[in-house]
């Protein structure tokens, strides 16, 4: 018989490929494990570690870890663990080999292998004696400085043994209560979880032990009998609990919570508290101890008191307002985390609800604190939808006070609950000026749900019922808000069908859907303009059309007088939007002839009809409504409903209402289970990562509602346009006026101005002069540069199986993707995105496919640069955007490609996040402006948009007209200010990196000095000493020079006030080095101006811009930019 040859030792490299494809599994872990029997890698395992020149100790003890239900079956490798332990814990320091971190990743590694593989039970008992002795042996070193970390690693080895192994340290309790006394330095806390543990096992097992006398020595360590005796694993001998000596071991463990860490604390108290109820304890002791920690600005100290609350809340009889006042200080302290304040409110919601439930606390009580509620004006819009939830919890207390009769003392005047509602919307009020898909509308509509079903669940035990709620003063309050809101905002309106729509799709709420459609009916209908406006109202009119419920007549009447009008209003220029107005109108014709009885609307209908078939100037419209008269005069009406609904009944069509007759084509259905995931494989990449990446965001459910614009108000307006234009687009917000209006209006004031202003205006009219408008040209586009790039392991998993080039070796036999397009989308105003092209694309290689064949050998072949991030596997592109407003957003993709088997690709990947930083350009120069004149040119354009966009500016009333020659725009200014607390290295250094194209001038000799020696900004303005125009333009004389940024009135007493304050705080600012100017313009027709006055410690950002919903990003991009 032939001998095996001897196995050859694997390098360190060798150990890295086999730890990456152990945790890879499949066919890559099946190599090694043919290569290398378990027996002979936990060989070379074990010798390996024991070698001193071995660099990878650590992560082949976690590998043994991770695996050890996979490696540790027999015995004899259990005995070379616990060896190993023993040697490398034994081992003398030399802090190169041997460290206390390879000994503390011994001990744990060990610990965790045992409890995995279940080694009490599955094995003899020696193994965990023998690792507990060693264990042991490592504590009982007590209050020795060097190795005090390793002691408590220790320990918490010996607290995870004693938890997977109840009472396996009960006969060493007194030892282990004599180490928590003598140990002082910070490895006290473990010494202390330790003994809490044990004790708290002896409590819950009810052993009757001695703890003072003992007479088992701490090492040897043996099993106590009791763990032995019966085929559990545990013998339990009950005669009752030593309550004294336990009582006195609890009143030690209750003088040590001052050394404890606020996860030790919460570990400590979760053992405490049931040690305490089976000790029967007064909880009285634990809460003069324990309930201080309310105070304190810890997250997890406050949880462990509302635990304990939870636990004993009879001991906090009379304490409950107090908690209530302090969780809602908590959710008021600007200065606490985020995290912190929106879990103070989570936790008072859930305390009042619980309180209330059950009696514990007077309904009039939360009457009192509900007007303490309100959400403040700097409140994250997260925040604020969570105190706005306890407004609505305070609202049912009032409807349930107001139920019970309670006097109005307690009421107040007026109703209260209505108030609430009322005046907690002020804080969410900017939804009416932003898009319906808005984050601000989302949590608006959010609490309109809220407070009108806070008070009624979905269970049929409920005593609430429909009625109550349709009678309640908040559903009268928000009938009338809703119509309101509507008849004034528009575009709110998709956003009030979604939310109709989710009382309606509600079986319980379905009639207050309804009643608000009837509101609807009866007090929107007759209050609607008749003009092309009234195409926003399609979608309620759609539902109205729906609802059996609602007599027809009104809407009837408004769709004919709105078909006069657009009968009335055609003209050459109307184009297909007569097509288009007629076809929607037609379709809520379609609508009511499905949902209602023909008797009931044949006089209306018929007559709205018979108009449109004779005047509409559209043909496909006419044919269309004759049909539909045809239909309504000759068929029955079941048979009627039965023809329109028949295309909803067929699958795989859908109903289109804007045509009666449907060229029907063959719909193809993607297979799901592929095209469902393929952005876990298929990747498209920035380039360039953004600075701002936001950790904290409000997720809310979208309520169904598309994207839609909106324009910046006075963004850009037309010099001339039609009444027939402007009525169309009344998102863009054109001002029309012609010749003839002109000379009718009276005409404005003659203005004098200096020559100062006068050069300001004529630089912005030149400056605007080359700035396109995109409504009648291309507009300015936004580049950002990506990559796109596939895994071919999983690719062919998905789409090929087993790679059909079977043979091939290298770059044949990759996997390939041809003709791939990809679509662009975005619910932003990024404008039309075009789409991509790339015709081939290879997939990254792996390990396994790249080096096929080599099983055999184990030579170490380099993987050059990652192999996966070869630039050679990714298709460069350069998503285009024409921003109509310079704001973030999202890019959606769509990926549609050919595999190799002719199959097709089809699906969603992730979106590309667009930052405030990707609108960064720089401003546009005149062409007949000289190379060498351009630095004098963006400087005094810098000090002209500064000028305008001041509060005491000028040019207010100016309008500057654009390219193309039929825009104009307007300049209006906001200012704002930031204190960045970074040195002036760190601060140049930032601005080299980021904002080194966009600066204009530097000011300042000292500052010159800096940057010119730098070499990174050429061609722009140098000034050594600061002009007296710049503090005049930048700084008025009552903040000039002052440190810190503060709010102040006006009047004689507060500027009093505030010298005296200048007087007593120092500057911040120690040394000025000078200034630093700042030009950026955003697309369309925006600018950002930065003037950053740059000291030796901090640097104070004056920001001025014409476009002020993008202060809102600033504040972000700043601390990523400076700060980070």
């Amino acid at each position: 018989m032939v001998e095996k040859p001897p196995t050859r030792p694997l390098t360190p490299q060798d150990w890295e490929a086999l730890i990456d494809d152990f945790q890879h599994g499949g066919s890559r872990c099946e190599k090694w494990s043919s290569l290398y029997p378990t027996p002979v890698l936990l060989d070379l395992a074990f010798s390996s570690l024991l070698r001193k020149d071995f660099p990878l100790k650590i992560p082949l003890l976690v590998f043994l870890e991770e695996f050890s239900l996979t490696l540790f079956k027999d015995p004899l490798h259990l005995d070379r663990l616990v060896e190993l332990l023993r040697v490398i814990v034994q081992s003398p320091l030399d802090n190169i080999h041997i460290t206390y971190a390879l000994k503390e990743q011994m001990m744990v590694s060990a610990t965790s292998i045992l409890i995995s593989i279940n080694s009490f039970e599955a094995f003899d008992v020696r193994f965990t004696e023998n690792v507990v002795e060693l264990l042991l042996a490592v504590i009982n070193r007590p209050n020795h400085g060097s190795d005090r970390h390793t002691r408590g690693i220790a320990c918490e080895c010996l607290r995870e043994l004693e938890k997977s192994y109840p009472c396996l340290l009960s006969d060493v309790a007194g030892h282990l209560w004599s180490l928590c006394q003598s140990e002082r330095t910070h490895a006290s806390q473990s010494y202390i979880l330790l003994f809490a543990t044990v004790i708290y096992n002896i409590v819950n097992q009810k052993l009757s032990i001695s703890i003072l006398n003992t007479s088992v020595p701490l090492v040897p360590f043996c099993v106590p009998q009791r763990m032995l005796g019966s085929s559990s694993g545990l013998n339990k001998e009950v005669s009752g609990l030593n309550y004294k000596e336990l009582r006195r071991a609890m009143a030690f463990l209750l003088e040590w919570p001052r050394v404890m860490t606020p996860f030790g604390m919460m570990e400590f108290m979760g053992m405490i508290m049931p040690i305490a109820v089976a000790l029967e304890l007064q909880a009285s002791m634990l809460k003069v101890q324990f309930f201080g920690m309310i105070y304190s600005f810890s997250p997890v100290l406050c949880h462990t008191v509302l635990m304990m609350y939870l636990h004993f809340f009879e001991a906090f009889d009379g304490q409950e307002l107090d908690i209530v006042r302090r969780l809602m200080l908590v959710s008021r302290e600007t200065q606490q985390f985020l995290v912190f304040r929106l879990l103070a409110v989570h936790w008072l919601l859930g305390l009042l609800n619980k309180l209330v439930l059950n009696g514990e606390i007077a309904k009039k009580s939360i009457v009192d604190m509900g007007f303490l509620f309100y959400p403040t004006v700097f409140d994250p819009l997260s925040l604020k939808a969570l105190k706005l939830d306890l407004l609505a919890f305070c609202s049912v207390c009032f409807e349930m006070l107001k139920d019970k009769s309670v006097s109005g003392e307690v009421m107040g005047d007026g109703n209260p609950a209505a108030k609430l509602f009322e005046d907690g919307l002020v804080s969410v009020s900017a939804f009416k000026w932003m898009p319906s898909w808005s984050t601000e509308t989302a949590v608006a509509f959010r609490v309109f749900h809220k407070f009108l079903i806070g008070a009624s669940s979905h269970s049929d035990a409920d005593p609430s019922t429909t009625r109550i709620l349709m009678e309640s003063t908040i559903f009268r309050t928000l009938k009338k808000m809703l119509v309101d809101l509507m008849l004034e905002f528009q575009r709110l309106v998709p956003v009030t069908v979604a939310f109709i729509d989710r009382l309606l799709g509600c079986q319980k709420h379905c009639w207050l859907g309804e009643s608000l459609l009837q509101t609807i009916d009866n007090n929107l209908l007759p209050r609607v303009t008749v003009d092309y406006r009234l195409v926003s109202y399609i979608p309620i009119l759609d539902r109205i059309a729906e609802n059996d419920t609602i007599p027809p007549h009104g809407l009837l009447d408004l769709l004919t007088k709105f078909m006069i009008f657009l009968v009335k209003k055609h003209g050459p220029d109307t184009g297909v939007r007569s097509w288009s107005r007629g076809s929607k109108v037609l379709g809520i014709c379609r609508t009511l002839l499905s949902h209602h009885h023909s008797s009931r609307l044949f006089l209306g209908l018929s007559h709205l009809l018979a108009f449109t078939c004779l005047y509409f100037p559209d043909l496909e419209v006419r044919d269309h409504a004759r049909i539909y008269l045809r239909m309504l005069i000759c068929l029955p009406g079941a048979k009627l409903r039965h023809i329109l609904n028949l295309e909803e009944q067929m699958c795989g069509i859908s109903p289109s209402p804007q045509s009666f007759f449907n060229a029907q084509t063959p719909q193809y259905y993607d297979d799901l289970k592929k095209s469902g995931g393929i952005s876990s494989y298929i990747h498209l990449e920035r380039v360039i990562p953004l600075l701002v990446k936001r950790s904290w965001s409000l997720s809310l459910s979208p309520l169904g509602v598309g994207s839609t614009k909106l324009g910046f108000p006075d963004s850009i307006r037309d010099n001339e346009a039609s009444m027939d234009e402007m009525e169309l687009d009344n998102n863009l917000q054109l001002q029309t006026l012609s010749e003839t209006d002109r000379m009718v209006q009276p005409q404005e004031p003659l203005r004098v101005m200096d020559s100062k202003v006068s050069e300001i205006l004529q630089i912005l009219r030149r400056h605007f002069s080359c700035i396109p408008d995109y409504r009648h040209m291309p507009a300015l586009k936004v580049k950002i540069p990506c990559s796109l790039s596939f895994e071919s392991e999983p690719f062919n998993h998905v789409w090929g199986g087993e790679s059909p080039r079977s043979g091939l070796e290298g770059v044949d036999a990759l996997p390939a993707i041809y003709a791939t397009v990809l679509k662009f989308s975005s619910s932003a105003s990024y404008g039309s995105i075009p789409s991509r092209h790339i015709p081939f694309l290879l997939g990254q290689p792996s390990w396994s496919t790249h080096f096929s064949g080599q099983t055999l050998s184990l030579e170490i072949v380099p993987l050059e640069n990652g192999s996966g991030d070869d630039e050679t596997y990714k298709a460069p592109l350069t998503i285009e955007l024409e921003p109509h407003e310079p704001t973030p957003g999202l890019v959606n993709v769509l990926i549609e490609a050919n595999a190799e088997n002719g199959q097709i690709i089809q699906g969603q990947l992730k979106s590309i996040t667009v930052g405030i930083e990707d609108m960064f350009l720089k401003a546009i120069a005149p062409s007949d402006i000289a190379e060498d004149a351009l630095a004098g040119y963006y400087s005094e354009l810098f000090d002209a948009l500064w000028d305008a966009c001041g509060a005491s500016s000028n040019t207010g009333g100016e309008t500057f007209p654009m390219k193309g020659g039929k825009g104009v725009a307007a300049i209006s200014g906001t200012r704002s200010v930031k204190l960045l607390e970074v040195p002036a290295d760190s601060l140049i250094q930032a601005t080299k990196l980021y904002l080194a194209p966009f600066v204009v001038s530097v000011v300042g000799e000292q500052l010159v000095s800096i940057l010119k020696d730098q070499g990174f900004i050429r061609d722009i303005i140098w000034k050594d000493s600061t002009p007296d125009s710049l503090l005049d333009a930048t700084t008025s004389v009552a903040e000039f020079g002052r440190g810190l940024l503060r709010l102040t009135y006006t009047g004689d007493e507060d500027e009093d006030e505030d010298a005296d304050e200048k007087e007593s705080h120092p500057s911040i600012t120690r040394r000025k080095l000078g200034f630093i100017h700042v030009l950026i313009f955003l697309p369309p027709r925006f600018h950002l101006l930065f003037q950053m006055e740059v000291s030796d410690i901090s640097t104070l950002v004056r920001i001025r811009t014409d476009y002020w919903p993008c202060l809102a990003y600033i504040d972000d991009y700043l601390e990523a930019l400076f700060l980070s």
